[in-house]
């Protein structure tokens, strides 16, 4: 891949999409699902507190409990790789490429995940992904076309 350091509106894209990496992880702290424990009290739980419930917090699980509470660590992993490759790739496209890979996944673990009960934190989780992708997509576009500096340049040559 061709070396293109990030200058103007692709930089502010990309702090955006860091910045919109760093709400999905706020995102996890939210209410994912809502649920019926083994003592049957219905409970409202976030993937943060899912990975505490896999680990042993809370006793008595059932399986498919137990089955959302591993695919919990998907949903705050994924934010945080794509967070990652935004803020670090600053000159390749792999953070287009990775952002896409990581909406498409976070997309289908939180329906996954969030399938029966859905809660208003997998609602948001969701429509960022949407907006995420959108940015990612611009981005890519943005990558593709010539910065505006580039074209000044290539005037100010041309009338000489």
């Amino acid at each position: 891949m061709i070396k293109r350091p990030d200058t103007g509106t692709r930089k502010k894209l990309r702090i955006a999409m860091c910045a919109m990496y760093l709400l999905q992880i706020v995102f996890c702290t939210f209410p994912f699902i809502h649920y019926i424990s083994a003592e049957g009290k219905a409970s409202a739980a976030s993937p943060f507190f899912m990975v505490f419930m896999l680990f042993g917090m809370v006793a008595n699980l059932t399986q498919e409990m137990t089955l959302y509470c591993a695919l919990s660590i998907g949903l705050i992993v994924i934010p945080v790789a794509g967070f990652f490759f935004c803020a670090l790739d600053k000159e390749f496209n792999m953070k287009n490429i990775a952002s896409v890979l990581c909406c498409v996944l976070g997309v289908y673990l939180t329906l996954v995940v969030s399938r029966r009960a859905i809660s208003f934190g997998a609602v948001f989780t969701l429509l960022f992904y949407v907006i995420l992708m959108l940015l990612t997509t611009f981005a890519m576009v943005m990558r593709l076309s010539r910065d505006d500096d580039e074209k000044q340049n290539d005037e100010k040559k041309s009338l000489r």
